[in-house]
């Protein structure tokens, strides 16, 4: 039985998406990787990871609209946890990710080890539930 706990990371930069996948595998997730909006969300609806990164500027589906469509599925995605990514300080998208109890992180703002150990503060609280 896998005990690992799985992150989908959808990130159109590809630098970050692979940064970031490979600070969350050497700590022990097991990792799903999407480049655009529709294949994080195709993906999360297939998989069911236990976390979600979602970057908001996206090809084909942006990130507050997945977000949106998981929060939707009323089993699991109205509550696993989502962290969203972004470079933008957008108050418009702070405030929704806000109201669909989401994470909201400025890439900048944060290293790669902080958010490793974000998520697993995130899984934690959600097992806690």
């Amino acid at each position: 039985m896998n005990t690992k706990k799985t992150v989908l990371i959808a990130e159109d930069e590809i630098d970050m998406l692979e940064a970031l996948a490979l600070k969350f595998s050497s700590s022990g997730y097991e990792v799903y990787r999407a480049n655009d909006g529709e294949e994080a969300l195709d993906c999360a609806l297939r998989k069911k990871p236990d976390l979600l990164m979602l970057d908001i500027l996206m090809p084909k589906i942006d990130g507050i609209t997945v977000m949106k469509q998981i929060r939707n599925e009323k089993s699991w995605g109205s509550k696993v946890p989502i962290i969203i990514l972004t470079n933008l300080n957008d108050h418009e998208s702070m405030m929704e990710a806000a109201e669909n109890k989401v994470f909201f992180l400025v890439k900048t703002d944060w290293k790669l080890e902080d958010v490793v150990e974000l998520a697993d503060k995130k899984l934690a609280e959600s097992d806690s539930i």
